[in-house]
């Protein structure tokens, strides 16, 4: 990579394996021969609760450990989430990765706010959840799909790696966390911002 930090900042709830799946991601970064820090945010510690990680990527392995307020890279993984603006700060050429059908629904209006220069990527995660039986009770864990999405939009976890590191991490459906994060990887698609209602 190159000398630039990169800067992730995740949205979700608590019971999505948001905080999970930035230390998966920073791991296969990291075996992959690049510095990468993962940490999170909490609101109420409980399930369904709005959860924030962040992950800093770097070729210098000092990095800073406070909250990331301009990220090149945005991931919605719960699109329910309310009174959280999601995409603040998000930098003028940023990646938004969102787990929403595709075409997007009419609640996604506020993404024709966004600067011309940032891509915006959609993924349906919480269906290959369901697919893959991924869930903790009703509640879809779609942090390895989105995980899959990221690797793909960044280049920066090699899938080789990703695996190892999910492997590493995730204690239970560990193949069909595996054939989740295939599907994210290969059917996240940009949006053609045109075609988002107003």
């Amino acid at each position: 990579m190159n000398d630039r930090m990169l800067e992730f900042r995740l949205h979700g709830r608590g019971g999505q394996g948001i905080v999970v799946a930035a230390a998966i991601f920073a791991e296969a970064v990291f075996l992959g021969g690049s510095y990468a820090r993962a940490f999170s945010l909490f609101g109420a510690e409980r399930r369904g609760a709005p959860v924030t990680a962040f992950i800093r990527v770097s070729s210098d392995r000092l990095m800073p450990r406070s909250r990331i307020y301009q990220p090149d890279y945005v991931v919605v993984c719960d699109p329910t989430l309310t009174g959280v603006d999601l995409a603040a700060g998000l930098k003028d050429e940023g990646t938004l990765l969102i787990n929403a059908r595709k075409p997007l629904e009419e609640r996604f209006s506020w993404l024709d706010q966004l600067n011309p220069g940032v891509k915006i990527y959609a993924l349906d995660a919480t269906d290959i959840a369901w697919k893959h039986d991924l869930a903790i009770g009703s509640f879809p864990m779609v942090n390895t799909v989105m995980l899959g999405a990221m690797a793909r939009l960044s280049g920066l976890a090699d899938r080789k790696y990703l695996e190892e590191s999910i492997r590493k991490r995730v204690s239970s459906k560990i193949e069909a966390n595996l054939a989740a994060s295939g599907e994210g990887y290969e059917l996240v698609k940009e949006v053609d911002r045109l075609a988002v209602r107003s």
